[in-house]
């Protein structure tokens, strides 16, 4: 449980940092729309490790509290998950609008599914915890769709060059491998009680 709160904690206060650095850099240097789309990415950060920081802060409370901040969690990696895509489509898609904002907008409606299902009583079952895992491995999956659309427009050469997919397949990686370990109940399963 320890790891949890100073990792959260930690990682939430330095992405605070860095935000606050990067948004008041003067706009000769960075251009207000890019402030604004790496406010999508800051926000989706800080509001996740906040929440996760918070949820491990409170989960010895009672069930009702659990249940709230399990939910309020689940509503934050939502956000970092839709953060992070922001930045890369606004770039790769950078001098084509209509593929920029129609994959935008399929992220976010992807990301509205996922906290409506993470926000949903229902779905708070430990038996839906597989689905929750599902629905959060198809909103980070959905990169694929642009991933495709950029190969056959401008070749996977390019897409690696240009679009910086290499760091796209990380993050990607990621966040599959932090689903994983959300799913199998990894570490905490290894330390009961702990």
């Amino acid at each position: 449980m320890h790891i949890f709160l100073l990792s959260d904690i930690f990682g939430c206060l330095a992405f605070a940092l860095l935000a606050a650095w990067f948004m008041t850099r003067p706009d000769t240097d960075i251009r207000f729309q890019e402030k604004v789309v790496f406010s999508f990415f800051f926000a989706g950060a800080i509001i996740c490790l906040g929440m996760s920081f918070t949820f491990h802060t409170v989960s010895c409370h009672s069930v009702a509290v659990v249940r709230i901040f399990c939910k309020l969690d689940y509503l934050g990696i939502s956000l970092l998950i839709i953060g992070s895509f922001v930045p890369w489509l606004y770039y790769g898609f950078y001098c084509r609008r209509e593929p920029k904002i129609t994959y935008i907008a399929m992220v976010c409606v992807l990301g509205l599914v996922a906290v409506v299902v993470s926000l949903w009583d229902k779905f708070s079952e430990s038996r839906y915890r597989p689905l929750r895992a599902g629905v959060f491995l198809s909103l980070g999956c959905s990169g694929v769709v642009p991933t495709v659309h950029f190969i056959i427009t401008d070749g996977v050469s390019t897409l690696f060059e240009v679009a910086s997919f290499h760091w796209l397949l990380l993050m990607a990686a990621l966040y599959i491998f932090g689903t994983l370990l959300y799913a199998t109940r990894t570490p905490e399963r290894f330390f009961p009680g702990k």
